[in-house]
């Protein structure tokens, strides 16, 4: 299985879950046209918006719902971080997360148990 993964790799947090991902996912963090990917995984944590700006990825996340609705997946992890975002802030999050949501894509509140478990759940 192929996996885009649009996340902050060097957050302890996303190391983790990268870490425990094992064997049979192929996981990519830049466009590579080469490969034919299965899913496209967009992860947020709270400290990445805390210095109040738009995380990069964030129009392609919104696009990719909408031209690839059942590849999407969408996680904004707001438990796994201890500084605090705005009621703004976590206020425009949910509202992308409802977008996302309505175009068909999946929209998950925490981080996976693991990624296999995360893409077992989707008939994978």
């Amino acid at each position: 299985m192929n996996v885009e993964i649009f996340a902050n790799r060097s957050n302890p947090a996303i190391q983790n879950l990268l870490h425990k991902a094992g064997d049979g996912l192929n996981m990519y963090f830049d466009a590579n046209n080469m490969v034919d990917i299965d899913y496209y995984l967009f992860i947020y944590l709270p400290c990445e918006l805390t210095n109040k700006h738009i995380p990069p990825t964030l129009p392609k996340l919104v696009d990719y719902s909408n031209k690839h609705p059942d590849k999407t997946i969408f996680c904004f992890a707001q438990e796994q971080e201890v500084e605090q975002i705005t009621a703004h802030q976590l206020k425009s999050i949910r509202a992308v997360g409802k977008l996302v949501e309505d175009n068909g894509a999946r929209w998950l509140t925490q981080l996976p148990a693991s990624l296999h478990s995360l893409f077992e759940c989707r008939g994978a």
